[in-house]
C-alpha cells in the first residue's frame, strides 16, 4: 500500500506532462483572430455583391417596364434629339429613368434607350436598348 507521500509525487509527475503554456495558448489565439479576420472579410464582401446585383436586378426590371410601356403605346417616343424624363416606384424604391430615341436605318422600327437611375440626380445604374414598332 502507498503512502500519503508516493501517491503526491505520481500526481505532480503526471501534472507536469499534460498542458499548453502560455505562449502555444497566445498563437493559437493569434491564428483564429486572423482566420475569422478573413471570414468577415469575405462575408462584408458577399454581402456588398449581392446588394449591387439586387439593385442592378430591379434597375433591369424598371427599364424593362419602360420599354414595354413604350411598345404598347403607353408612353411616346419623343422624336430623335428630345428625351422624356420620368420616376417610377418599384420594390418600395422610386427609380429615375430616361427615355431617349437613337436613329435606326430601318423606317418601321424606333430603337430607344432608357438610362435607369438611383435618383433624378443619381449616376446611372443600367442602360437598355429596345426597339419599338412604328404604328402606321
Amino acid at each position: 500500500m502507498k503512502g500519503p507521500i508516493d501517491v503526491f509525487s505520481e500526481r505532480k509527475a503526471s501534472s507536469s506532462i499534460v498542458g499548453l503554456t502560455l505562449i502555444e495558448v497566445l498563437i493559437a489565439l493569434a491564428i483564429v483572430a486572423i482566420a475569422f479576420t478573413a471570414i468577415i472579410k469575405v462575408a462584408s464582401q458577399n454581402i456588398r455583391a449581392t446588394t449591387y446585383l439586387q439593385e442592378k436586378t430591379v434597375a433591369t426590371w424598371v427599364g424593362l417596364q419602360v420599354v414595354n410601356e413604350a411598345r404598347v403605346g403607353l408612353l411616346v417616343v419623343p422624336e430623335a434629339p428630345g428625351k422624356l424624363e420620368q420616376e417610377t416606384t418599384m420594390l418600395g424604391h422610386t427609380w429615375a429613368w430616361h427615355l431617349y430615341r437613337l436613329p435606326s436605318a430601318n423606317k418601321q422600327v424606333r430603337e430607344v434607350q432608357v438610362d435607369v437611375l438611383r435618383s433624378k440626380s443619381g449616376t446611372i445604374v443600367t442602360s437598355l436598348v429596345g426597339y419599338v414598332r412604328v404604328e402606321k
